[in-house]
C-alpha cells in the first residue's frame, strides 16, 4: 500500500475499505499544497469538496456576528473535513478552514466521488454507514451540550 492509501485507510469515513477501493478514491483525488494561514474556504462559501489532511494542520473556525472568531477544532494528519459537501446538495460551509501550518491536502470533489459511490455499491455502503456513525456521534455531542446549557441556565 502507498503512504496515501495507508493514510486514507485511517480516515473515519473510509475505514473498512479494501486497498482497491482506497486506490479508487485516490484516483479521483487531487492534492493541494498550502502555506501557513492559507484560506481553504470561508464560512458561507458553497461547498463541493471533502478534504483529507495528508500532512500539516488545519484550523476550523466560526465567526461571531460582532467580529472575531472561535476555533472549533485543530485537525491533523489523517483527519478529514468538509464531508457533508460531497454527501449533500447545495451545501454551504458552516465554518471556515485555514492552514494552521504548511499543509498538504487530498481533495475529493462531489461529482467524481458520487460517481464512484454509484459505481461501487460496497464502497458506497461502507462510506455512508461510516458517515451515519459520525453524524450520530456529533448529534449526541450536540444534545449533551444543549442539555448542559439548559441545565446551567435553569431551563431544564
Amino acid at each position: 500500500m502507498t503512504d496515501l492509501t495507508t493514510q486514507l485507510a485511517k480516515v473515519d469515513m473510509f475505514q473498512g475499505l479494501d486497498p482497491g477501493q482506497l486506490q479508487s478514491i485516490l484516483r479521483i483525488s487531487d492534492t493541494e499544497q498550502l502555506e501557513q494561514d492559507a484560506v481553504i474556504f470561508k464560512e458561507g462559501d458553497p461547498g463541493e469538496e471533502l478534504y483529507v489532511i495528508v500532512n500539516g494542520k488545519v484550523r476550523i473556525t466560526r465567526e461571531y456576528a460582532l467580529g472575531g472568531d472561535e476555533t472549533l477544532a485543530i485537525l491533523e494528519d489523517g483527519q478529514a473535513f468538509g464531508e457533508m459537501a460531497v454527501i449533500g446538495d447545495d451545501v454551504v460551509r458552516s465554518a471556515a478552514a485555514r492552514a494552521a501550518e504548511k499543509s498538504v491536502l487530498l481533495v475529493l470533489k462531489r461529482k467524481p466521488f458520487r460517481q464512484l459511490l454509484h459505481k461501487d455499491r460496497d464502497l458506497a455502503y461502507t462510506v455512508l454507514w461510516n458517515v451515519l456513525r459520525q453524524i450520530s456521534g456529533r448529534l449526541r455531542t450536540t444534545n449533551e451540550k444543549v442539555m448542559m446549557f439548559l441545565t446551567s441556565a435553569g431551563l431544564y
